[in-house]
């Protein structure tokens, strides 16, 4: 394994190949970094600070410093500084180091000089600096370690570190204290397989997508959160759902390639929730322009993220008055946090006397170990000589659970869930194959199978869902207005009228089944209310087909879909005739 941080931190400051374009008039020794103005005299400007290698992006821009520096309690500091920060004073820049831990001179030409002493090393040593986490060709860089065989040096940049990936313990310590309490609890090897996931989208090339623990307060629903969150760090790398959407744009960037872990739906605007689901499963977010109206790079990103909430994204979006659309409720799955046996979230306590105790122990193991599993599962995916073994391996447990799980006329987005249930379930089995998690064989895949089952049972169909919405806001507008909005009149009477209505919707008339024994409504509803409500959210075209394909509502001989009837008071116009197999369904 070549690692990038720790080939830089062998490079020699101030060598023969070291060049600046000051003239040489800046001194680097170990009480810090000193300017030169006369044989004697010189202007202290930081404590000691390195300048490693030159970096720039693969199209030979966004060039910036690798700098180097130890903080007063001796913790050593590795930063790829874009240059950009340089420019004006410099304030951005001088902003990071103090935050970092570095000594800066107050005085203003001491400040200056600090920004010219940096911009005028050219070390010889470069570097490919990325500007996001995650895979680069076939190494994945992290914020302070770069993981996989490469000719070149390979670094993160960030005007910002990113210090999330901590690590803490050893991997024996994780499987002991977490992932073995895992086994038994389909939602927690579930969640930790998730975790193991997100980091292959890109070698199988899957879609970005998110999973949702839904159910009551104290279920556990949090603990599986900060159960994933152990494979990537400690209890800060665990977010919630309380943020704009430019802020979960900008933590999805940060997160690409790992696991985005939001608590707490509740918290986000429910009118800006279904939105901020598609542009997270969608990989990008909002074109902006820069100061001189030009467009900048879009925020881009590839990411599982692992969600939770006491109410599902269908009934947030209700509160903020909207309703859900197939396509969110795909990037979005909603999975029961209770396992159905009487212990929340858990399945299997391990000894321990309740969920809650269980919940305690298990959220306290997590904020002791944890980071260890992601760079041991880095450092065996991506041994060169392995890669395509373990991209057919990955194929075929993935085309496994397809095959064995996936209803026989299951709509396309029931396929889409199923793969990535089936990604998720073959993440858990390759970690678990290269010891990285202790489990036995088919523990991972067990626990996605009875994940995707309960997903299914509380869906309700391994249909449309599309189709299952639109009958249902149908059929919800009827029983909500069937009396109040609707003129009724008998037999073929057409000006004989029952009743009076305000904001009418149309015209109802009882129907007598051949036998005489049953009776029903029919109704017929006025084309711009039919569209305008009745529709409203769905494809009006949409609709009407599936509407016909159903049989609840009567086409005309021609087959237009709106028939025309004579109604009271209007004479003869178009209208939908509903039947009464609307309410036999």
């Amino acid at each position: 394994m070549v690692g990038a941080m720790s080939n830089i931190g062998e490079v020699k400051f101030g060598d023969n190949t070291e060049k600046n374009l000051s003239g040489q008039k800046f001194i680097i020794n170990d009480e810090g970094v000193f300017y030169k103005t006369g044989e004697d005299e010189k202007i202290w400007i930081c404590s000691k600070l390195e300048v490693k290698a030159l970096v720039r992006d693969r199209s030979s821009e966004n060039w910036g410093r690798l700098i180097e520096f130890h903080d007063e309690d001796k913790i050593l500091h590795r930063w790829s500084m874009p240059m950009e920060m340089l420019k004006g004073g410099g304030e951005e820049l001088r902003n990071e180091l103090l935050r970092l831990g570095l000594n800066i001179s107050p005085h203003a030409k001491a400040r200056n000089l600090l920004v010219q002493y940096i911009m005028t090393s050219l070390p010889a040593l470069r570097g490919r600096c990325i500007r996001r986490t995650g895979w680069y060709d076939r190494v994945f860089v992290l914020p302070h370690s770069t993981i996989g065989e490469t000719s070149e040096t390979i670094m993160f940049q960030s005007e910002i570190t990113n210090t999330d990936y901590k690590i803490s313990g050893t991997l024996q310590e994780w499987q002991t204290h977490i992932a073995k309490l895992c086994e038994g609890n389909s939602r927690l090897v579930f969640s930790v397989s998730t975790a193991f996931a997100a980091l292959l989208l890109y070698v199988v090339d899957h879609e970005s997508g998110g999973i949702h623990f839904v159910g009551e307060s104290s279920t556990g629903k949090t603990t599986a959160l900060r159960v994933a969150a152990s494979v990537f760090g400690g209890a800060d790398y665990l977010n919630r759902w309380r943020a704009t959407a430019n802020g979960l744009e900008a933590l999805a960037a940060i997160r690409s390639d790992t696991l985005l872990i939001l608590d707490e739906l509740s918290q986000v605007n429910p009118i800006e929730a279904g939105e901020i689901a598609y542009m997270l499963a969608n990989g990008s977010g909002k074109s902006r322009a820069n100061r001189s109206g030009n467009t900048r790079a879009r925020n881009e990103w590839r990411v599982l993220f692992l969600s939770a909430g006491e109410i599902g994204l269908a009934d947030h979006l209700r509160e903020g008055g909207k309703s859900i659309k197939a396509g969110q409720e795909v990037r979005l799955v909603d999975i029961p946090a209770d396992a159905g046996v009487q212990k929340g979230l858990f399945e299997k306590l391990h000894g321990h006397e309740s969920g809650a105790q269980f919940s305690k122990v298990l959220v306290g193991n997590a904020q002791k170990y944890y980071g260890t599993p992601l760079t041991h599962f880095l450092k065996i995916i991506t041994v060169s000589d392995q890669w395509e073994n373990n991209v057919q391996l990955l194929k075929i447990l993935i085309q496994k659970f397809l095959q064995v799980n996936l209803p026989e006329d299951a709509s396309g987005q029931v396929y889409r869930v199923c793969e990535r249930f089936a990604l998720i379930s073959a993440a858990g089995e390759l970690a678990s194959l290269y010891k990285i998690t202790g489990w036995v064989e088919g523990e991972s895949e067990k626990s996605a199978v009875k994940c995707f089952e309960d997903w299914l049972e509380h869906r309700g169909t391994h249909g449309n869902q599309e189709r299952v919405a639109i009958l249902s806001q149908i059929k919800s507008f009827f029983e909500l207005h069937g009396e109040s909005r609707f003129s009724e009149w008998s037999g073929d009477k057409i000006s004989s009228v029952i009743s009076r209505t305000i904001n009418r919707t149309g015209f109802k008339k009882k129907i007598i089944s051949k036998d005489g024994k049953k009776e029903a409504y029919q109704y017929c509803v006025l084309p711009e209310t039919f569209k305008k409500e009745m529709c409203l959210s769905f494809d009006v075209k949409h609709v009407i087909r599936v509407l016909v394909a159903e049989g609840w509502i009567e086409p005309s001989k021609d087959g237009n879909p709106s028939r025309r009837e004579y109604l009271p008071g209007l004479g003869q116009c178009r209208c939908y005739v509903f039947t009464v197999n609307m309410w036999n369904g």
